[in-house]
C-alpha cells in the first residue's frame, strides 16, 4: 500500500521565493555581467545532478562582462530553475516570465561555465517607452520608483560608474529591424502568407505594367519610322 501511495505522488513541486528590495547599484555590482536584449524563446533541460532548469535564449544588443566579443556571439542562453520536462514539473515562484520579442536587462551570474538569471525576476527588467524616455521596469516590484522604475540612461551611467566600462554594443541587427522582424514571426502563419502574396502580386503587376509601356513605345516608335519611310519614298517618285 504504502509503494502505492508513492506511486500516485505527482511529479510537481512548488518553490516558494521571497524577494527583499534593493537598489539597483545594488545588483550591478554583485553580477558577473548583464545584458539588453530580446527575448527569442526557452526550453527545459535536466542538468547533470538531476534538476531541472529553463534554458531561455536572448538576442543581444548591449551586454557588460559576457564576452561576446571573445566567443563571437550575439545571443546568449540564461538558465533559471524549474521547469516542465515529461512528466517532471518544477515550478519556482519568481522566475520572470517574457514574450517573444520583448526587450529586457537581465543581471547575470556564471555559476560552472553557465549562464544563470540572477534574483531570478528581482534582476530581470522590462525596456518600456515612456514619452520620450525609456524606462526599466522590474518585474518583481514594478511601482517601487527608485527601484522597480528606473531611467535608462540612469542606468547606463550607473553601469559605468560601477564597472568601470559602458554597456558595448553587440554587432547584430539594429533594434528597429530586429523587432520588426519579431513582429512578423509572431504573425499568424496564415497572415504571413497573406503578405507574401500580396508582395508577389506586386511584383507581378509592376513587372507586368513595365512591358506594356515598352510596347506602346515601340509602336508609335515604328508607326513614325514608317511614315519618315513612305515620306521618302513619296518624294524619291516624284
Amino acid at each position: 500500500m504504502f509503494k502505492l501511495l508513492l506511486l500516485l505522488l505527482p511529479l510537481s513541486f512548488l518553490h516558494a521565493t521571497t524577494f527583499r528590495p534593493q537598489p539597483i547599484e545594488q545588483q550591478i555590482k554583485e553580477s558577473d555581467g548583464l545584458m539588453q536584449g530580446h527575448y527569442l524563446k526557452k526550453k527545459t533541460i535536466q542538468l547533470e545532478d538531476g534538476t531541472l532548469a529553463t534554458q531561455m535564449v536572448f538576442k543581444m544588443t548591449k551586454e557588460v562582462g559576457l564576452q561576446s566579443e571573445l566567443f563571437g556571439m550575439d545571443e546568449v542562453i540564461v538558465h533559471y530553475p524549474g521547469g516542465k520536462l515529461g512528466d517532471k514539473h518544477v515550478k519556482v515562484e519568481g522566475v520572470p516570465t517574457f514574450v517573444t520579442g520583448e526587450k529586457v536587462v537581465l543581471f547575470i551570474r556564471n555559476v560552472k561555465n553557465r549562464y544563470w538569471g540572477m534574483n531570478l525576476g528581482f534582476g530581470s527588467y522590462k525596456m518600456v517607452n515612456f514619452g520620450n524616455q525609456t524606462i526599466l521596469v522590474n518585474s518583481i516590484f514594478p511601482d517601487l520608483p527608485k527601484i522597480g522604475q528606473v531611467k535608462w540612461g540612469d542606468f547606463e551611467l550607473a553601469v559605468k560608474n560601477i564597472k568601470g566600462v559602458s554597456l558595448r554594443y553587440v554587432d547584430v541587427q539594429s533594434d528597429r529591424a530586429l523587432e520588426n522582424q519579431l513582429k512578423q514571426d509572431r504573425l499568424p502563419a496564415s497572415e504571413r502568407q497573406n503578405r507574401s502574396v500580396a508582395s508577389v502580386t506586386e511584383q507581378v503587376e509592376n513587372n507586368q505594367d513595365a512591358p506594356i509601356v515598352s510596347i506602346f513605345w515601340l509602336v508609335i516608335l515604328l508607326g513614325f519610322a514608317g511614315g519618315i519611310f513612305r515620306f521618302s519614298v513619296s518624294k524619291s517618285a516624284k
